[in-house]
């Protein structure tokens, strides 16, 4: 009896565990047709995936390393230091689809990054969205790229359309008496699904 009991606490525990640990999402947008406009480096396509704990939220992901065939750091980074672009400007593309019984209700997009500006140094850089047919701003930054927007299309009953982030970085400096230097870490979009009828 007591080895029942213990069998019986063990599983329930288990079922405990593994609920908390993946959570479960009955509706998931499907994200397709990724792509980017400047291939080999800034937004990375190939990468950019769903978050396997919520399929509902798209991670893009930048590149990284070195292009040697011009001798130019492949990141979504803008620099006065040796072996960078000075600005760098990228636009990822996607589509978004609800599941059958449901639309695209809001969509989120949150950016993280870094940036320095050093004596006579100085960068700034902007960012903007296409969601379906309608553009909107996404902000203006300097040192502090971090920003986060979101579109409600809700009442619309919007099951499917196409989303173009674009983001641009820049960085200048007097020769040798300043540096600066802009970089996007991260990104990713959050998509909420609601009942048709809803």
């Amino acid at each position: 009896m007591q080895t029942a009991w213990r069998m019986t606490r063990f599983a329930s525990v288990a079922m405990i565990v593994s609920a908390l640990a993946s959570p479960a999402y009955a509706q998931q947008a499907t994200f397709s047709q990724i792509s980017d406009a400047v291939g080999k480096r800034f937004f990375n396509p190939a990468t950019t995936a769903p978050d396997p704990l919520n399929p509902n939220r798209l991670i893009i992901r930048m590149h990284a390393g070195m292009d040697w065939t011009v001798s130019k750091g492949t990141e979504f980074k803008a620099s006065t230091a040796a072996f960078s672009y000075t600005s760098a400007m990228d636009t990822i593309r996607f589509r978004v689809k609800a599941p059958a019984g449901y639309y695209i209700a809001k969509i989120t997009y949150t950016q993280r990054g870094v940036g320095t500006a050093v004596r006579t140094g100085a960068v700034s850089g902007g960012a903007h969205w296409v969601v379906g047919d309608s553009a909107f701003s996404l902000g203006s930054f300097s040192t502090t790229p971090g920003l986060s927007r979101t579109v409600d299309l809700t009442g619309r009953n919007l099951t499917s359309l196409p989303v173009s982030i674009t983001a641009s970085l820049f960085a200048h400096a007097a020769p040798l008496a300043g540096a600066g230097t802009l970089q996007l870490i991260g990104a990713d979009v959050l998509v909420e699904l609601r009942q048709l009828g809803q």
